[in-house]
């Protein structure tokens, strides 16, 4: 089980993902992790504007490790990351690279070329 987003602050918004990660991946007897990126995304869309953090990466690391999960995936975001599309996402850095069952996102969150997939209710 992992939990997708960039966990900017890791605010009250970004704790109820996480608990809702938490919860299912103990209720299947499984980890669960946070997947994010580095550097943030927006820094990648619009490198001509200023990205405002509420934390840098080190501290988003330790505000993360003390939510109870049992691990953190920080993925490099680049234009080649940003270039995929949903699917292949899923299928190659999602299945394949870290073998991820399940994935709780934000209502917000999209993901994929052009932001193609966004959250799914199941």
């Amino acid at each position: 089980m992992v939990a997708i987003g960039n966990f900017e602050g890791v605010h009250r918004g970004h704790r109820t993902v996480i608990d809702v990660a938490l919860a299912r991946a103990r209720a299947l007897g499984r980890k669960a992790a946070v997947l994010t990126f580095e550097p943030h995304p927006r820094a990648i869309f619009k490198p001509d504007e200023p990205v405002f953090r509420l934390s840098d990466e080190a501290a988003k690391l330790r505000l993360l490790a003390q939510t109870g999960l049992d691990g953190a995936i920080v993925l490099r975001f680049d234009t080649a990351l940003a270039s995929l599309p949903a699917e292949d996402f899923v299928r190659q850095i999602l299945i394949g690279r870290f073998a991820v069952a399940a994935v709780v996102v934000g209502f917000d969150f999209h993901f994929g070329r052009r932001a193609a997939a966004a959250r799914r209710n199941s």
